[in-house]
């Protein structure tokens, strides 16, 4: 079907815009590698604005931000998709846009997504939502209930043999029925103002905030993904302000990001073994041995 529709296209241009055939056929090849390039990023923006609006339902009581850069205890900076801020708890959202069959469980250090007879590993996602929820234990040092959610695409098939109990995994669709069943208050009134903000001032003002703020992170991440003997011990960087604090990232944790454009890191399997390679893959082309 889709062979027949894209010849369908192309002698709709041949015909009806006077197009020559190779000219067309140009177009249509040219078309389909950037689609192919920019799936995994367009899937994964499709996926977070998927994953904002389901907050953004959740009612006026809760306060969401996503996308935030919260230091760890050890001065390195770790990224948190979304916080969501409620009355009940804050909650600790992982997104993976994943498809496919999923295995793991809690202890392993990776699981593996199988799409028909391709699989591919990717680091656990319990521990690095883990490092996030420590990281905003140690940046509010409040005595308050953190809970951590993994959240897969809707195309997602779970084959786990165990449940979890540091985290709740699930579909894109329980999200708010995971959240909802949290029903009593846990964080007071002048909890839920200090907190709000506290996190608010992880928030780059301006454009230019953001932009410098992502760059230290990529850069570290970089530097992170060297073998040890050829890192830098400390990478000096221009503190950033952020709003009513002042963050100083030193040295960012890897987290199995990518270097290059902030992708997943994934484990793969090649002709020389197996390595971490990119999941922007064949966009870019970062790979980095075990």
């Amino acid at each position: 079907m889709l062979v027949l529709g894209l010849l369908t296209y192309i002698m709709i241009l041949v015909i009806l815009v006077n197009v020559n055939l190779y000219v067309a056929l140009g177009f249509i090849f040219v078309t389909s590698v950037v689609a192919k390039a920019y799936l995994p990023q367009l899937k994964g923006y499709v996926g977070e604005q998927r994953i904002r609006k389901l907050l953004e339902s959740l009612g006026e009581e809760v306060k969401i931000y996503n996308d935030l850069y919260v230091p760890k205890k050890n001065g390195e900076m770790t990224q948190v998709d979304h916080v969501l801020l409620s009355p009940k708890g804050i909650f600790v959202i992982e997104t993976k846009n994943y498809t496919g069959w999923i295995f793991g469980s809690e202890s392993q250090k990776n699981w593996t997504q199988t799409i028909y007879k391709n699989k591919s590993r990717f680091y656990n996602p319990i521990m690095q939502n883990n490092t996030h929820v420590k990281a905003l234990q140690h940046y509010l040092n409040m005595d308050v209930p953190l809970h951590s959610i993994i959240v897969f695409s809707n195309a997602a098939t779970f084959k786990f043999k165990e449940p979890f109990q540091q985290a709740h995994v699930i579909q894109t669709k329980h999200l708010k029925r995971t959240i909802n069943q949290f029903t009593s208050q846990e964080i007071s009134s002048e909890q839920l103002s200090r907190i709000s903000q506290m996190l608010h001032a992880l928030i780059p003002k301006t454009k230019q905030q953001k932009k410098e703020v992502k760059k230290q992170h990529l850069e570290h991440v970089k530097e992170m993904a060297k073998p040890a003997k050829k890192r830098v011990s400390k990478v000096k960087v221009e503190p950033v302000t952020a709003g009513m604090v002042i963050v100083e990232p030193i040295s960012i944790a890897s987290d199995h990001t990518c270097p290059k454009c902030g992708s997943n890191l994934v484990m793969r399997n090649g002709k020389r073994g197996a390595f971490y390679g990119c999941q922007g893959f064949p966009k870019c082309r970062f790979t980095r041995d075990l």
